[in-house]
């Protein structure tokens, strides 16, 4: 009996939502886009037989449909604004949120190598691959991006209070 090439999707589906909310900054819109890249897979005639080359493509289908509503947004902004009581977080939260915030303020391009490097875990050369550029050129992208988020980091104005406790 053949083997069905979808048949690793189930397990990749936590990693194409974290890097669709990553590119597109709210919960909602990377389940829709989710939904939107395996309606697609299932519906492809031609599918990856081998593991590694499926979670390529999926992550490919996912990013060209994230980059289709990024252009049709006209301009990427996070629909879901949270509102935080400072004092009802830790430290590790409030870092979480930091760094979500200054994802959400960099550039589509930016935020899609850092989302396929640091959050989906691909080498720089599968990056290179999906990407379909040198490997060089995705290791020059990581480093403008990685100081970018420092920077949007750096100029958020929320902080850690220091613990008078302990």
């Amino acid at each position: 009996m053949a083997r069905d090439p979808h048949d690793g999707l189930t397990a990749l589906l936590p990693r194409l939502f974290a890097f669709a909310r990553s590119m597109l900054g709210d919960r909602d819109s990377a389940r829709d886009l989710v939904q939107e890249a395996v309606t697609r897979a299932l519906a492809a005639q031609k599918v990856p037989d081998q593991p590694p080359a499926y979670r390529a493509w999926m992550f490919r289908i996912l990013r060209n449909a994230a980059l289709d509503e990024i252009r049709r947004r006209q301009r990427p902004a996070p629909e879901d604004m949270i509102t935080i009581n400072l004092w009802a977080f830790d430290d590790a939260n409030i870092a979480k949120i930091t760094v979500e915030q200054g994802l959400a303020a960099l550039p589509p391009a930016h935020r899609e190598i850092i989302c396929l490097i640091d959050i989906a875990g691909f080498s720089y050369g599968e990056a290179a691959e999906l990407l379909q550029v040198p490997i060089g050129t995705v290791m020059s992208r990581i480093t403008r991006a990685r100081g970018a988020l420092l920077a949007a980091i750096d100029s958020n104005n929320l902080r850690a209070f220091k613990s008078n406790h302990g």
